[in-house]
């Protein structure tokens, strides 16, 4: 049983944005909102870990996924167009009104709005101290997703004293306010110790600590000026002290029951039943056919996909490489599937479908608009499907995970010095795992792409491409973009209701 089951009556997540608070009801606080029992201070911070969430499904997944040259939702036969939005997003000629930035925003400044207004009640009105820092570490999990995707946002740490229209606050600060929380709520030595049981899916002392360095490792991205030594260091903090090993099988972090993965050290729990549908990757990546693989409750959309030359990195002997179906598909019995209308396919350019009616997933995509084949690219099984499902996935997402730690210490490292034994002796460790050998020296191109194998799929591809300077590059059916293409566009539906809100340029 997973921890939120133990409160079915969580409040839903909020789809407000900060700029939506009203300074009238910050004196709420009534009696009856009184933590008056250790079960109402537990519920009161469950409750703001909901809008995690969103995390994976139109929300902060494409924006770090979609945009790079790992992935891509072709314009295939069939609805899976959505107004173009999806080629725009691979092509970066993304728009302010675009609804994956739009619900990435309320995303993040409904968790924060969240987690100060639980901050001040059990400030005002009494509550644990642990509950607080708990509350503050992830607080600084929103601020970081916010900066990331955005740059410049608003700092807003009270919500008592919650101004109703927030200006933008330098990137730079932001990134020094959550470096701050982050070593202030260590320092103080009240987050848990704990990798698991009542505390699967919160902030721990080892969240805080993966959260820390992975904004150490991008401080460069958000500042201006690089920390590998503090990346460094923290990184060793969990490989020294935490609880964590590698998993023998790479797969066992992303099988369906994966709470017992001796290596996921935050992860976004998720439920195939109970009405959370915020995990549907079968749904959005597989062939509607592929409902009768796995005895779906229905068929699924036929959208995301893996880049062909993403899919060539993978060594054949890469165990890893597991993760991309392809080839011919079949139903449960194992009777192969057949694609009728894999025979009356054609391309833009009057091409036919190459396999015709076999249902037949190949690596390779012909166009990503307006007329893909239906059967084109590899589709991303990293997280393994049960069977019979409706809508949602019950596989935990993992935001931090210990081959993370090994490979961002074994980065820092390396761009302290391009010739560290160690930082060659953690990609080792890494890559043995998958069933490959050590990479002697380690050179920028081969560090970069053993970290976006590894982290396949797992929202962190966007980000590693910043900071190897290779974002805004070209890769298949995408030209360069400029320097303004770093940041997403503030969405358009906040700046209407903040006045006081500026847009990025570019936009």
């Amino acid at each position: 049983m997973k921890l939120y089951k133990f409160f079915p009556a969580l409040l839903p997540v909020l789809l407000v944005s900060c700029t939506d608070l009203e300074p009238e009801i910050y004196s709420d606080l009534t009696p009856e909102t009184q933590f008056t029992s250790d079960d109402a201070v537990l519920g009161a911070l469950l409750q703001n870990y909901t809008n995690l969430n969103l995390y994976v499904n139109d929300a902060i997944w494409p924006s770090q996924e979609l945009s790079t040259e790992t992935s891509a939702a072709p314009a295939k036969f069939g609805p899976w167009d959505d107004g173009g939005v999806w080629a725009r997003l691979h092509r970066h000629e993304w728009e302010s009104t675009f609804f994956v930035f739009n619900n990435s925003w309320n995303l993040g400044f409904s968790g924060i709005a969240a987690c100060n207004r639980t901050i001040d009640e059990l400030s005002e009105l009494g509550g644990s101290e642990e509950a607080i820092i708990e509350m503050r570490s992830l607080r600084a999990l929103y601020y970081w997703l916010m900066i990331d995707l955005f740059g410049d946002v608003p700092l807003e740490t009270s919500f008592l004293q919650g101004t109703p229209n927030p200006e933008r606050a330098p990137r730079a600060e932001v990134y020094q306010f959550i470096v701050s929380e982050l070593n202030d709520v260590l320092d103080s030595g009240m987050l848990s110790d704990a990798s698991g049981g009542a505390y699967y899916g919160r902030m721990t002392r080892w969240g805080a600590l993966a959260l820390l360095t992975k904004v150490y490792l991008n401080a460069e991205t958000y500042t201006g000026t690089p920390q590998w030594e503090m990346a460094a260091a923290t990184a060793s903090r969990i490989i020294d002290d935490g609880p964590y090993v590698l998993e023998e099988n790479y797969f066992d972090n992303f099988e369906p029951e994966n709470r017992t993965s001796r290596e996921n050290i935050f992860v976004i729990p998720y439920e195939k039943s109970g009405g959370n549908t915020g995990f549907n990757m079968h749904m959005r990546t597989l062939h509607p056919l592929n409902r009768e693989t796995y005895n779906f409750t229905t068929g699924p959309w036929n959208g995301f996909v893996a880049l062909e030359e993403f899919y060539n990195t993978f060594d054949e002997t890469d165990s890893r490489k597991e993760m991309f179906i392809v080839g011919q598909q079949y139903d449960a019995a194992g009777n192969p599937l057949l694609d009728p209308n894999g025979e009356t396919e054609v391309d833009s350019d009057g091409n036919p479908e190459p396999d015709g009616a076999p249902l037949i997933f190949t690596p390779e995509i012909n166009e990503l608009t307006p007329r893909a084949f239906s059967q084109s690219g590899a589709r991303i099984g990293k997280f393994a499907f049960d069977f019979g499902l409706a809508l949602a996935q019950q596989n935990d997402f993992p935001i931090f995970r210990y081959a993370d730690i090994l490979l961002m210490r074994a980065e820092a490292l390396w761009r302290m010095d391009n010739g560290d034994a160690e930082a060659v002796e953690l990609v080792r460790q890494v890559r043995e795992r998958a069933g490959l050998e050590a990479i002697d020296p380690l050179t920028e191109d081969e560090l970069y792409d053993e970290i976006q194998r590894e982290l396949a799929f797992e929202a962190h591809s966007r980000p590693t491409m910043i900071r190897f300077d290779r974002f805004t590059g070209n890769w298949w059916e995408k030209n360069a973009s400029s320097e303004e293409k770093l940041l997403f566009p503030i969405p358009q539906g906040q700046l209407n209701a903040n006045p006081n809100l500026t847009q990025n340029p570019g936009y």
